[in-house]
C-alpha cells in the first residue's frame, strides 16, 4: 500500500501522482463525506470499489495498531 499527500496548487486544483494517473486513467470518480474520500476509474463497479476500500481498511488497522505500539513504547521509555 502506497501513501500519498497530495497539495493544491493556487487555483484549488490537486496535482495527482504520475504513477496515480497511469493506473486510474484520465476519467475519475470521486465519492466523498466530511473526512474522506474514494477515487476511482470512472465506469468502476461498486463491488470492485468495495474489495479495494476492505484492503485499504486493513491497512489503516494496522497503521493505528503500529501507532498504538509506539505510543505505549514511548510511554515506557524512561526518562534521562
Amino acid at each position: 500500500m502506497v501513501k500519498f499527500q497530495v497539495n493544491s496548487n493556487p487555483q484549488g486544483q490537486y496535482y495527482l501522482p504520475k504513477v496515480v494517473r497511469n493506473e486510474f486513467g484520465p476519467k475519475l470518480e470521486l465519492l466523498a463525506d466530511a473526512k474522506a474520500g474514494v477515487i476511482f476509474p470512472v465506469g468502476t463497479s461498486a463491488q470492485a470499489v468495495l474489495e479495494s476500500l476492505e484492503v485499504i481498511q486493513k491497512d489503516l488497522e494496522h497503521r493505528v495498531r503500529l501507532e498504538k505500539e509506539e505510543k505505549e513504547q514511548e510511554r515506557n521509555e524512561p526518562e534521562h
